[in-house]
């Protein structure tokens, strides 16, 4: 097993069917790593996909101080190849500098890599290969570069909801009673001040509503509800896309808590509920609010604990026959339950890098970090490999330093954790530092798994 530090560039982290790797402070959901070889590397890119690119051999701190010397500015992890990403040299990457990253990737990992964009021109380089990734306007890219630092939940949807491509989708007159009605009598929890007049609008208020899962007010008409229906899977399609494409922009600031907020709003959309609102037993077919309710009677709020009670319970709580409950403990056996276990190994020796900035700003002075090897250990607790909707999910996850920055990100199938996914990382992180860990299926709710850990 090899163990390789290098500092990571960001591409792109979300791309659908890619495994990625990374650490230090860098996001790439599906950046890659040479298959059947276990390494770590730090990339900047959330989803990647490459299949060709070379496992980096273990340099000394002081090749990779050489190294850094000679690197103007960071480059972008080759969007095809499976990759594992540390944190402290970007040499190895620049090979893959030129080569546009493709808008869906397939299987990656990166972790929190060092400072890679400290000029302008290094992140104005990456934000073009990102918009280039997701095809979104100019117009859109600014309003999503707008965002601010570790944003919240309603920052994430409604700067999501700027992008200029949603205004192929104007409220109609026939929709504004609708709205209208969602935004001054619904309990949608982000509400909007002003006329409800905007595409933006339309989009964050039916979000929030869909969300809800209490179906539309009545204030529109049949022919005018056929049609909004209809729009609403382009308008769904193109959320999902703008969503990931603000992943690998917050990626690129190394921003560890922005990344884990926009991967809740995007799991909560994919869902149809939102995460942590208690309502992921409507994810169960056959439950609805009112056998929700009763399931909480009964002090049942989540699908894991529906998970352990045998058949007679569940067909008495639901009031169901046989084989109702049968068949429905068939079905939640394979709702994934995942585990995660983090180790470490040993202190090791400092190397040198620049601190993390603003991204804005540029080039600072070098330092020197401690790193740590840890150990990481991700599977599931299913008897057979999860399965929901049909599909086997896609797992992220990520490690966020006390002060929120991204120390190490990694994505994949959820069928990379069959005989247990173990990672060796090398982290730079501070004696005492206090890190947290979040592993989740990417578009399950109810999934996450949630730990602290303190360096020492």
């Amino acid at each position: 097993m090899l163990i390789a530090k290098c500092s990571p560039t960001f591409s792109s982290i979300l791309s659908l069917d890619t495994e990625y790797e990374s650490s230090h402070y860098s996001y790439c959901f599906p950046s890659l790593l040479p298959r059947n070889v276990e390494m770590k590397v730090n990339i900047p890119n959330y989803y990647h996909h490459n299949s060709n690119c070379q496992a980096p051999h273990i340099e000394t701190p002081a090749q990779r101080s050489v190294k850094e010397q000679h690197q103007a500015k960071s480059a972008f992890v080759n969007p095809g190849a499976e990759t594992y990403a540390s944190s402290s040299t970007h040499a190895q990457m620049n090979r893959h500098k030129k080569r546009t990253p493709e808008p869906r990737p397939s299987i990656q990992s990166v972790g929190a890599p060092e400072p890679v964009h400290s000029s302008t021109e290094g992140m104005e380089s990456s934000i073009h290969e990102v918009q280039l990734r997701y095809k979104l306007s100019s117009v859109t890219m600014k309003a999503l570069c707008s965002i601010s630092q570790a944003p919240d939940r309603r920052e994430v949807l409604y700067k999501s909801c700027l992008a200029s491509e949603f205004r192929s989708f104007p409220l109609k007159q026939a929709e504004k009673n609708l709205f209208r009605e969602i935004n001054d009598h619904t309990a949608i929890p982000y509400t909007i001040k002003e006329a409800i007049t905007q595409p933006w609008h339309k989009v964050f208020l039916l979000v929030q509503i869909d969300l809800l899962r209490i179906g539309w007010p009545n204030k529109i008409s049949g022919a005018a509800r056929k049609e909004l229906y209809q729009e609403r899977g382009r308008i769904y399609a193109l959320l999902d896309r703008t969503l990931r494409c603000l992943t690998d922009i917050i990626g690129l600031r190394r921003d560890g808590r922005g990344v884990n907020v926009v991967l809740d709003v995007l799991r909560s959309i994919k869902s149809g509920v939102w995460e942590g609102a208690g309502q992921e037993l409507l994810l169960v077919d056959g439950i609805g609010s009112v056998k929700m309710e009763k399931l909480f009677r009964s002090g049942i709020k989540s699908i894991h604990q529906l998970a352990e009670l045998d058949f007679c319970n569940i067909e008495r709580l639901m009031s169901r026959n046989p084989p109702y409950g049968h068949n429905l403990l068939q079905q939640l056996a394979r709702f994934p339950k995942l585990s995660c276990q983090f180790d470490i190994i040993k202190d090791h020796a400092l190397v040198n890098r620049r601190p993390l900035v603003d991204y804005q700003h540029d080039q600072p002075e070098m330092s020197q970090s401690p790193l740590w090897v840890c150990r990481v250990v991700l599977a599931y607790e299913n008897d057979q490999v999860p399965l929901w909707n049909k599909n086997n999910p896609w797992v992220t996850l990520v490690l966020e330093g006390a002060d929120g920055r991204l120390v190490w990100f990694w994505r994949g199938s959820v069928n990379k954790l069959a005989e247990h996914k173990e990672l060796i990382l090398g982290l730079e992180l501070k004696h005492g530092e206090k890190i947290g860990l979040r592993l989740a299926c990417e578009e399950i709710v109810g999934t996450v798994v949630h730990s602290f850990h303190q360096i020492s």
